[in-house]
């Protein structure tokens, strides 16, 4: 047996003599030994590799995950700035294009009043020449 396994087996054979409770170690200490075999301790000792691997590459998962959440937390955060900056700008371009299509409408109903002013002057205008010719 190599020294590692024997530190091992001892160890688990000391956690195993503890006792579980306050109340265990005033009362009669019974202990139970228990054996291992170099198989069974080769099983264990793979099996906590592959746990320490597996919880390795877990915690670096974890980590890559957390960095990327933070990035998506700032360009979110930069999002709704750039956003809540667009909305200004069009209440803004909406306010000048209702400005823009009132004063369209208006000029539009100044035309009509000016044709119409044209119009009257036009028929006055002709009306005295048909005077003035049958005089």
């Amino acid at each position: 047996m190599c020294l590692k396994q024997f530190c091992a087996i001892t160890a688990a054979t000391l956690l195993l003599l503890l006792p579980a409770s306050a109340s265990e170690a005033s009362s009669a200490t019974t202990y139970t030994t228990y054996t291992m075999t170099a198989a069974e301790m080769a099983a264990l000792d793979s099996r906590l590799t592959l746990l320490l691997q597996q919880t390795k590459s877990t915690r670096q998962a974890l980590a890559e995950s957390q960095a990327a959440l933070s990035e998506s937390k700032t360009e979110l955060s930069k999002l709704k700035t750039e956003s809540i900056k667009l909305q200004i700008e069009l209440q803004a371009q909406s306010s000048l294009l209702e400005s823009a299509n009132k004063s369209l409408q208006a000029s539009a109903r100044e035309e009509k009043r000016v044709k119409r002013q044209r119009l009257l002057w036009q028929i006055i205008a002709g009306g005295m020449v048909v005077a003035l010719v049958k005089q």
